[in-house]
């Protein structure tokens, strides 16, 4: 039988030493005593996916759960529902979704590990779910709401949240990556997408550029890869390749996010044959599935293994609030991932959302000879780019919306390219011709 340790099977002292702090006792899973637990949902009813049509994933409501030492308890017995569980750097605190009562929204609750009593961490009407730890005393989290969502920021002291997304859509958090960025959803036409944006919403930009696969609950490894559902699989991201991999994985149909105990062995949510989700252990390296937690009746979901790690390193943000305008510098509208065809790009033009949700034009400009340009558009709202050719006919345009920040500075390689396309090592055209950037401002000051 496969040996489960949930520390790891190679744990670092220390790491062992901080969770048996405040966790008495061992969780027994295979054959061996593993130096710590794990947090995860049990729920009646659960639907991973109802966020994106505006529904609570736990219409039945739910509850925390922890697993140590061979006994299990609820977390926030005193809750009407609680999910969303996810443990602090230091692996002392959790920070979890909650309600205390059936008619409350949930919000954004923090409280020590070995038990006490709950300290609300969000502010302000809505639902806010799926809370992550940021490493400068600050959360982020999703706000809810009927029309769509937004991502916010706020301090653990509690507060009302600063938003991180200023563009219309349904976008739900899933991990803080290593390098600082958060690391997040969208959902549109039943399709999950995966983006980044660093902790003071600049920078979004999707993680592969190869769309139209379903991903979604997704959770970065030790290794680095980001490991993610795909319809009724699981699948991952290498660092080295600018599409996404198929994995050694179970039969039975994943739902995500999984919990990483080692390299290659995880606690994830499976699906059985009665259609509930139940929790397992899975190793890649023999293949082997063991039950871990199968509520008679319900679901067992959201597993998140109990024990310290490396907080990612803080991100100097250089925005300034007082401006209402960031810069775009583009290499080269001409490249694209996917190739234009020889189509004779002629203007580029950028459009704002008007209040009724239609387009409107912020002004468009000639590229250079080698398809570079440089404008400056309105911070916090809406923006899509447009390539025409000399009838003005539409050669390709973004379907979604992106932003940027007050005094932010973006640089993209081109159209579509993908963040894994490194620029050619030369300076644009447009730069030896002007440094300073078009206005394209619209309606703003």
């Amino acid at each position: 039988m496969q040996m489960w340790i949930i520390a790891g099977r190679c744990a670092a002292g220390a790491i062992v030493a901080a969770a048996a702090a405040f966790l008495p006792g061992a969780e027994v899973i295979g054959d061996q005593k593993a130096a710590t637990g794990f947090v995860f949902t049990e729920a009646s009813k659960y639907d991973p996916t109802a966020w994106m049509e505006g529904r609570d994933r736990f219409p039945a409501g739910a509850a925390l759960k922890i697993s140590t030492g061979g006994a299990r308890r609820a977390l926030a017995p005193a809750f009407h529902a609680s999910a969303d569980a996810t443990i602090s750097f230091d692996g002392q605190r959790v920070l979890f979704a909650g309600k205390p009562t059936a008619g409350d929204f949930w919000q954004i609750w923090e409280m020590p590990l070995a038990g006490g009593t709950p300290r609300r961490v969000s502010a302000g009407q809505g639902d806010c779910v799926r809370p992550l730890y940021l490493p400068d005393e600050r959360v982020v989290y999703t706000r809810l709401a009927t029309a769509g969502s937004e991502i916010e920021a706020a301090a653990l002291a509690g507060g009302e949240g600063g938003r991180l997304t200023f563009a219309p859509g349904r976008y739900l958090t899933d991990d803080v990556l290593r390098d600082g960025r958060i690391l997040f959803e969208t959902g549109r036409d039943g399709q999950r997408e995966l983006f980044t944006v660093y902790p003071d919403g600049t920078g979004v930009e999707a993680v592969r550029c190869d769309h139209g696969k379903d991903r979604g609950d997704a959770r970065q490894l030790s290794s680095g890869d980001v490991v993610f559902t795909s319809g009724a699989r699981l699948a991952r991201f290498t660092s080295a390749l600018a599409a996404q991999t198929d994995l050694s994985q179970p039969a039975l149909e994943p739902a995500g996010p999984v919990a990483e105990v080692a390299p290659e062995a995880w606690i994830l949510a499976l699906r059985g044959k009665d259609g509930r989700f139940g929790l397992y252990g899975w190793d890649a390296a023999t293949k082997q599935t063991e039950p871990l937690v199968i509520p008679p009746s319900g679901n067992a979901v959201q597993p998140v293994v109990v024990m310290a790690r490396t907080a990612p390193p803080q991100f100097p943000s250089a925005l300034v609030p007082t401006r209402t305008a960031g810069n775009l510098l583009c290499l080269d509208a001409r490249a694209s991932r996917t190739p234009l065809a020889g189509a004779d790009i002629r203007r580029v033009r950028i459009y704002t959302r008007g209040a009724t949700g239609e387009p409107v034009l912020l002004g468009q400009t000639v590229p250079e000879r080698d398809g570079s340009f440089y404008v400056q558009v309105p911070a916090d709202r809406p923006l899509r780019i447009e390539l025409t050719d000399g009838s003005g006919r539409t050669v390709r345009a973004e379907q979604g919306w992106f932003w940027m920040r007050p005094s932010e500075q973006r640089v993209c390689v081109g159209c579509h390219t993908g963040p894994e396309r490194a620029p050619e090592n030369k300076v644009p055209e447009i730069l030896l011709k002007t440094i300073v950037p078009l206005k394209m401002l619209g309606d703003t000051p």
